[in-house]
């Protein structure tokens, strides 16, 4: 049972029964639902109720309900996770939102335009990843920003560590169905020479993407590249790519 139920003011008891149906909690939220009350009233409410244990505040203006102290109640952690870091839901997270990934990770990947940073909420992990210009292609579904399914494949090609990794990647590439001159149209505009390389690499063992758009992320070849940048300089080179595949584990996709 959270802490000081019973000794809650008139006010209090009215804040509680209108955050029911809000995750997060926005102060402004509160302020519009009541207007008979004054803000200030409203402000030092959620304040005290926070430390009453009954609320859970994430940062200045926005809470989450609590069933005590430490105990925060999160039931909408994309919704939460842009009221911490404005952007949008990327990388792994928007695979979960695609269905492309089975399980429900406890990792929550923002992308935005400049910040990146990372805060940790009762069980979850709320981690901003800086885009700077790539931070585009998104649309507005379930009252969140959510990369498109074709910019999802982008983004976790352009930064698989915050997908689960390459595996996983082409796994969930592999069952995607995606407008694939929309995901040609992306690496045209925003990807670089290697990382055409090692995105058609990647997408020639997901097996679903068409010839040509595999033609043109291969270009004209270059020097020899490395599958993971920061990996061990070993693996197997893939002369077809011009890369050496230093991460493994992708044959036993499908």
């Amino acid at each position: 049972m959270p802490e000081n139920y019973y000794n809650l003011s008139p006010v209090e008891h009215m804040l509680l029964d209108v955050a029911v149906d809000m995750e997060p909690i926005f102060t402004r939220d509160m302020i519009d639902a009541m207007p008979d009350v004054h803000p200030q009233v409203i402000r030092n409410a959620l304040s005290t109720l926070a430390n009453k244990g009954r609320l859970s505040r994430i940062k200045r203006g926005v809470y989450v309900r609590s069933e005590g102290h430490g105990k925060p109640i999160i039931e909408e952690p994309f919704r939460l996770a842009l009221a911490i870091f404005p952007g949008y839901i990327a990388f792994g997270s928007a695979l979960t939102h695609w269905g492309l990934i089975e399980y429900e990770p406890f990792t929550v990947f923002i992308g935005t335009r400049s910040r990146s940073g990372s805060k940790d909420i009762g069980e979850y992990t709320f981690k901003a990843v800086s885009m700077g210009r790539r931070a585009q292609g998104t649309f507005f579904e379930g009252s969140v920003y959510v990369s498109t399914l074709e910019k999802t494949l982008f983004d976790c090609l352009y930064k698989p560590h915050h997908a689960g990794g390459y595996p996983l990647v082409a796994k969930a590439i592999s069952e995607a169905e995606p407008d694939w001159k929309e995901v040609g149209r992306w690496f045209k505009q925003l990807g670089t020479p290697s990382l055409k390389r090692r995105a058609g690499y990647v997408l020639s063992i997901a097996g679903n993407a068409p010839r040509w758009l595999l033609k043109d992320l291969r270009g004209e070849g270059g020097s020899r590249i490395w599958l993971d940048p920061t990996g061990p300089r070993r693996g197997r080179y893939i002369h077809e790519w011009y890369l050496n595949d230093n991460v493994g584990g992708l044959d036993a996709i499908g």
